[in-house]
């Protein structure tokens, strides 16, 4: 999205408003009393789902939306949630939740959500405008950070913030809010780690210890992020987002049950968190669970299907569901609303993936073998590419498995099979999920589990001659096996042993120009069992304008592969 970089004032004549109450005559008096005072473009909307639409479409300087709407299962706090990570929000926008509930706990929702504020009903014009102003004389005080951000001047910005968090400037906490979110987004994790924990040290916010577990899981460390999530999630029993990591970290733990308690956790805090759902549901269908798995990724796709927010591999398992109870009219349903969002997304290699994936199932469905196989062999030529992620590997394995309950026979598909093992077995958590998504097929599981096993085979064989002193050996084997495999892990292993016995390599330089390339397009941050579009930003982070994705982006593939 793009957001327009503008001076902020105190003066509302040229700010633009929207309204969301389901009630008309409260429409109608906020919308009169925003006028009062100065606005005068206002948009009104009675439902949480026209108010998503708008807030995708396009941005506004004010939005007062109700809490509760009769009609709808979706909250405003909710709405706001998803927005808010689903990057749609600019920083500069005030967004004022207005509810006749008052508790400590919705005032604490706030402050971690980054609302501006609750207003009570009933209220004056007089107390609105007082938290509008308040809420402006705020933005305009940290103008020069958020235009920054829309310049995507990340390193000005970060100084900004340190400046102003450092010298007790105004609005100081929220400044190193930004400013951690920014380390964290420039993969300068020692760096965040240390401002979130001077942050602690002032004022311990729920932010801060959240951000603080974000960093660590980042930098491999999901044994210590652990044990602060689940503090965090026992002391505040209804912050979504520490849900959602802490079910992250059990992820990359292979504590996969724990995971999805944490995911239900989440779930019955924002029922209608189209994200969320779709997380829960993605997970409940690689554990097996597909009762779970359908209901969830049901109503995800009634809550969000066209919103931004909407995840196309939700439809290609819902289409994969279909396909194993025969309903092939609903194959060629999903298909189509997956090409629909394929066709509004050209640049996406992902979605064109997950259509093709589809066009497999529906082409065995509705035409037959030789169509069936054409499709496929068009789906599985890119297993070699860089860009062929985890995802994309899961989804194959699921379309063999499921086109061996047919008798449809591919030739290579063992050889593949060996391939994605091979490939994505960078961790026991990745080996099972693996697994999961081929469970159909008993001699594919038997071939997932044997690659896993013969990766940490060839990382202990390589191992060997560094602890006899012949490290040069170790770290042209590592090379040598990660480029044949394409596998994070080995190729993380041999840039760890080239860091710590450099001296002793004589040729340390020339191995770490080879590594180096593939270190970056293979890096561990794309390696860990992550479900869903990685662009979605992660939960408890800040909206930064283009920044909206995980650190340490996998760059073009080294040209001798």
């Amino acid at each position: 999205m793009s957001w327009p970089s503008k001076s902020l004032t105190n003066d509302f004549t040229q700010a633009t408003a929207l309204v969301a109450d389901a009630n008309t005559t409260t429409r109608s008096v906020m919308g009169a009393q925003l006028r009062e005072l100065g606005v005068k473009s206002i948009r009104q909307v009675s439902r949480a789902s026209d108010a998503r639409k708008h807030l995708e479409a396009q941005t506004f300087d004010i939005v007062l939306c109700e809490q509760n709407f009769p009609q709808e299962s979706v909250t405003g706090q909710d709405l706001l949630d998803d927005l808010r990570r689903g990057g749609m929000l600019p920083l500069a926008t005030i967004f004022i939740m207005v509810t006749s509930e008052a508790s400590y706990s919705k005032v604490s929702e706030a402050a971690e959500s980054m609302l501006d504020c609750y207003l009570l009903k009933p209220f004056t014009a007089a107390r609105l405008q007082e938290r509008i102003s308040q809420a402006r004389k705020r933005k305009v005080a940290l103008q020069d950070i958020y235009q920054a951000v829309d310049l995507q001047e990340f390193e000005r910005t970060l100084q900004l913030c340190l400046s102003r968090f450092y010298e007790r400037g105004q609005y100081h906490m929220f400044a190193a809010r930004v400013g951690a979110e920014l380390l964290l987004r420039l993969a300068k994790f020692e760096q965040a780690e240390h401002l979130y924990q001077d942050v602690i040290a002032i004022d311990n916010p729920a932010w801060a210890r959240l951000g603080l577990a974000r960093v660590q899981l980042e930098m491999g460390q999901a044994h210590k992020a652990k044990p602060l999530l689940e503090k965090l999630v026992e002391e505040e029993h209804g912050y979504a987002d520490a849900y959602d990591n802490l079910a992250r970290t059990l992820m990359e733990m292979g504590q996969f049950e724990e995971a999805l308690k944490a995911h239900q956790s989440a779930t019955d805090l924002t029922p209608t968190s189209i994200a969320r759902l779709q997380r829960h549901g993605m997970l409940a269908w690689y554990l097996g669970d597909k009762e779970k798995a359908l209901n969830l990724l049901e109503r995800a796709r009634r809550l969000g299907l066209g919103s931004k927010m909407f995840d196309g591999q939700t439809l290609a398992l819902l289409a994969m569901q279909r396909f194993e109870i025969d309903e092939p009219k609903q194959v060629r349903s999903f298909l189509n609303e997956l090409q629909q969002m394929a066709d509004r997304n050209p640049e996406s290699v992902r979605l064109q993936r997950m259509v093709q994936a589809l066009r497999v199932l529906d082409a065995c469905m509705q035409q037959g073998e030789p169509e069936t196989l054409q499709a496929l062999e068009l789906l599985t030529k890119a297993i070699l590419e860089p860009d062929f992620d985890f995802e994309a590997a899961c989804n194959l394995l699921s379309v063999f498995a499921l086109l061996s309950t047919r008798n449809v026979v591919f030739a290579e598909m063992e050889g593949m099979v060996r391939t994605l093992g091979m490939r994505f077995a960078t961790s026991m958590a990745m080996a099972e999920l693996l697994v999961g998504a081929a469970k159909k097929h008993p001699v594919m599981s038997e071939i997932l589990t044997a690659c896993n096993t013969q990766v940490l085979r060839l990382l202990e064989q390589a191992l060997a001659p560094s602890r006899n002193g012949e490290p040069q050996k170790t770290v042209e084997t590592l090379l040598a096996q990660g480029v044949a495999s394409l596998n994070a892990k080995i190729i993380e292993t041999g840039w760890r042993v080239l860091q710590r016995y450099e001296a002793d390599i004589i040729n340390a330089d020339e191995l770490r120009s080879k590594l180096e390339p593939w270190r970056q397009m293979l890096g561990t941050a794309y390696n860990k069992p992550v479900l869903g579009d990685r662009n979605m930003r992660q939960s408890g982070g800040v909206s930064l304008r283009g920044m909206d994705s995980p650190p340490l982006q996998p760059t073009l593939a080294p040209s001798n592969h």
